[in-house]
């Protein structure tokens, strides 16, 4: 890929498998909460949609203060629950090997900063990126273009040199809307439509970065 020097990273699925750090979260949520627990095919399918919507479809519910109880039940069990994020083979040694190449790296996620600042940190990656955009700082959140414009802009560099790397369609689609190059990670949380919308590149493992990039 030529011209890239910005590299735009999803966190869960993508650099971080964060499954049981998510579905234990979501199922503690919902049972605490009051509501049935769907299988985990269905809650898989629905990760990646922001908050609210996420617990709107899990719930069946569009009462505020039911959602509210949701996120926050969400947000609580992560907090005490760390340990589970937990890095995906070769994701550290993909990383490094792409700072000593010069590609400045940003995390860009539909997590709270909290949170996903503390398991960038367990992680012992944080300071490989360069800037991490949380839900927190932007306007709007992925397949919206907002997080990686902001990303781009805290690294002064253009939509043009970055790629987007991540698991979801939402993110494929948002480095669309960005004019980025695309990259799908196969290994994430979701693994089906893969080319719906069509990436400019799969990825198996992350490590396949080392190939393209």
């Amino acid at each position: 890929m030529q011209n890239i020097t910005t590299l735009l990273f999803d966190i869960d699925g993508t650099v971080l498998n964060t499954d049981e750090f998510i579905l234990q979260a979501t199922e503690y949520a919902l049972a605490t909460t009051g509501f049935p627990v769907p299988d985990r095919s269905v809650i898989t399918k629905t990760v990646g949609i922001p908050f609210p919507e996420y617990y709107v479809i899990l719930s069946g519910s569009e009462d505020k203060e039911k959602i509210d109880a949701l996120i926050n039940a969400h947000r609580d069990f992560q907090y005490k629950n760390y340990h589970l994020a937990k890095l995906f083979p070769h994701a550290l040694e993909t990383l490094k090997t792409l700072k000593e190449k010069g590609y400045k790296l940003a995390a860009v996620t539909s997590r709270s900063k909290k949170t996903s600042l503390q398991t960038l940190v367990d992680a012992q990656i944080l300071d490989l990126f360069d800037t991490v955009i949380s839900f927190e700082d932007a306007h709007a959140r992925k397949p919206d273009p907002a997080p990686l414009f902001q990303a781009l802009e805290n690294l002064k560099e253009i939509p043009g040199n970055g790629v987007m790397i991540g698991d979801s369609h939402l993110d494929i689609e948002a480095g669309k809307n960005a004019k980025t190059k695309t990259i799908r990670a196969a290994y994430g949380f979701n693994t089906d439509h893969l080319h719906d919308p069509e990436p400019d590149f799969i990825v198996n493992d992350i490590s396949e970065l080392l190939r393209i990039l």
